[in-house]
C-alpha cells in the first residue's frame, strides 16, 4: 500500500509519499511549497497526479486553523458511531449549524474523547480542487491529532508537547492527551500560554517542547520560564523510515505521523456522511461485476460441457439400444417388438441352461461356435434336439466344409455333413449334423 499525504497550512503545501512495507513505513517522496508562489496548488496536484502510482491513497489534512476541538464524555469505542451521535450530542453549542459541519472523534489517553470538526463547505471545494486534479482524496484528516505517532511510547512516559507553530498537541505513551490550534501570533509565547493553562485546568505539567515543520527552522529560544524547546527528535520507525534524514523528517513529520495512523487505521476523516467516499464503492462494484461476469461465463461453460457429455452418453446408450434389439430380432425373429429387450434375452440364456434336459445346449452351440473356423463364414440356422445338432450355414469352399466335418468329429459323434450346394459367388451351402458328446470334468 502506497499513500501520498498532501497536507494544507496557513502558508505552504506540504506533501509526502510512504510506502507500507512489513509492518513499516518507507519514504519514497516529497516536499515543501508555498501556497502564494510558485508552483501553484492547482499546478502541484497536477504534477503529483502524473507520478501517482496504482492503487495509491490519497489523504489530504486539512489547515489547523480550520478545526474546532472540544473534549467531551463519549463513552463509545465506535468510530461510525461516534460521528453520528456527535452532531446531536452538539447541537446548540457550536458557532455554525452542526449541519454544516462534519465531525470525527479521537479517544484521549485519560479516557476522554476530543470531538473535531470543520465546515463541510471548505472541506467539499478542497475535495473537488484535487478530484479535479486527478487526486480525489479518500481521507480528509487532520494531522496534529496524529503527533503522537512521532514518537513511540516508550520515550514519552512523561506528558511531552509537540508543535509545528500552529497547532500544539500533547501526548503520552505514545496516545494523544491534548491538542489545539494556535492563533496567528508569536508560537512560543502562544505555546507557553496555552501550557500553563493546561497546568492549571488540569494539572498536567509539561517540560518538554518538541519543535517540527516550519517552527524547526525558526529561531526559538533554547529555553523558556519552565520549559525546555528543542528540535524533534529522529529515532524509531520515523529514523528508519527517513533513512536518518532528520531534516526531512523534521519538514514532513506530519505527513509521516497522518501515513501511520492511515496504516493502524486510526486516522481520523471528514469524508463521512454527505463528503462520504465513493470512487472506492464504485471500483469494488466494477470489480465485483467483473467477478460476476467470469463466474456467469463459467457457469455457461460448466452448463455447456454437461449438455454435450449428456449427449454424448445419450447418443451411446442410444446406439446400445439399437444394438441390443438388432441382436434381439435376430434371436426371435417372430416377436415384433421387445417390452424389455435385455430382460428377455436374460430370460432366454436362463432358460436354455437351467434344465438338465436342456443344460447341453449353449454348451453344444459354444463349441460349434470355436470350432467354426475362417472358412464358415456363417451359420445362419441351428436346432438342438435330445443331443442332436442340426447346423445350416455358408461356407468359402468344400474342402472348407470337410475340414469343419473333421474337427467337429471329436466333440459331436456320427457327424455328417449333407445338401452341399454350390453358389455363383464360388461359395458353398452345406448342412452339418452330429450328436453333443459333453465333455467329462
Amino acid at each position: 500500500m502506497t499513500y501520498l499525504i498532501v497536507q494544507l497550512t496557513n502558508s505552504e503545501v506540504l506533501w509526502g509519499r510512504y510506502q507500507r512495507r512489513r509492518g513499516e513505513l518507507a519514504f519514497l517522496g516529497g516536499g515543501r511549497h508555498p501556497l502564494a508562489g510558485e508552483p501553484t496548488f492547482a499546478d502541484l496536484l497536477k504534477e503529483l497526479s502524473v507520478s501517482r502510482r496504482e492503487e495509491e491513497k490519497v489523504v489530504l489534512t486539512l489547515p489547523s486553523s480550520s478545526l474546532f476541538l472540544r473534549e467531551i464524555d463519549l463513552p463509545l469505542t465506535a468510530r461510525r458511531k461516534a460521528r453520528q451521535v456527535l452532531p446531536l450530542e452538539l447541537k446548540g453549542e457550536t458557532a455554525i449549524d452542526t449541519d454544516e459541519l462534519v465531525f470525527d472523534a479521537i479517544p484521549l489517553a485519560d479516557g476522554k474523547a476530543l470531538a473535531v470538526w470543520t465546515r463541510r463547505a471548505g472541506a467539499a471545494d478542497l475535495i473537488r480542487t484535487m478530484t479535479g486534479a486527478g487526486l480525489e482524496p479518500e481521507t480528509v484528516s487532520a494531522a496534529p491529532l496524529h503527533w503522537a505517532e512521532l514518537l513511540s511510547p516508550s520515550d514519552t512516559t512523561e506528558p511531552v508537547a509537540i508543535t509545528d507553530g500552529e497547532a500544539l498537541a500533547v501526548t503520552q505513551n505514545g496516545r494523544l492527551l491534548f491538542c489545539r490550534p494556535l492563533a496567528d501570533v508569536d508560537p512560543v509565547a502562544e505555546v507557553a500560554r496555552t501550557l500553563a493553562a493546561l497546568e492549571l485546568g488540569k494539572n498536567i505539567v509539561i517540560r518538554k517542547v518538541l519543535l517540527h515543520g516550519e517552527l524547526a527552522h525558526a529561531t526559538v529560544p533554547p529555553t523558556s520560564p519552565g520549559l525546555t524547546f528543542q528540535l524533534l527528535p529522529l529515532a524509531g520507525s520515523a529514523a528508519r523510515a527517513f533513512a536518518g534524514d532528520a531534516e526531512a523528517a523534521r519538514d514532513l513529520a506530519s505527513t509521516y505521523a497522518v501515513a501511520a495512523a492511515c496504516g493502524s487505521g486510526a486516522v481520523v476523516n471528514f469524508r463521512n456522511g454527505g463528503l462520504a467516499y465513493t470512487a472506492g464503492d464504485a471500483s469494488a462494484r466494477r470489480k465485483l461485476m467483473l467477478t460476476l461476469v467470469l463466474a456467469a461465463i463459467l457457469i455457461v461453460a460448466l452448463a455447456a460441457e454437461t449438455t454435450v457429455r449428456y449427449y454424448l452418453v445419450r447418443r451411446d446408450l442410444n446406439s446400445l439400444d439399437s444394438s441390443i434389439l438388432t441382436i434381439y430380432r435376430q434371436v426371435f425373429p417372430s416377436r415384433k417388438k421387445p417390452v424389455d429387450a435385455v430382460g428377455e434375452l436374460k430370460g432366454e440364456i436362463r432358460r436354455l441352461s437351467g434344465s438338465a434336459a436342456t443344460g447341453s445346449t449353449l454348451a453344444a452351440l459354444t463349441k460349434a461356435a470355436e470350432l467354426k473356423g475362417d472358412d464358415i463364414t456363417d451359420i445362419y440356422e441351428a436346432e438342438f434336439d435330445h443331443g442332436q445338432l442340426r447346423l445350416k450355414g455358408d461356407a468359402r469352399s468344400i474342402q472348407g466344409v470337410n475340414d469343419f466335418k473333421s474337427r467337429a468329429a471329436a466333440s459331436f459323434s456320427n457327424s455328417e455333413v449333407s445338401e452341399i450346394k454350390s453358389k455363383p459367388d464360388g461359395t458353398v451351402s452345406f448342412q452339418f449334423s452330429g450328436t453333443f458328446t459333453e465333455e467329462k470334468k
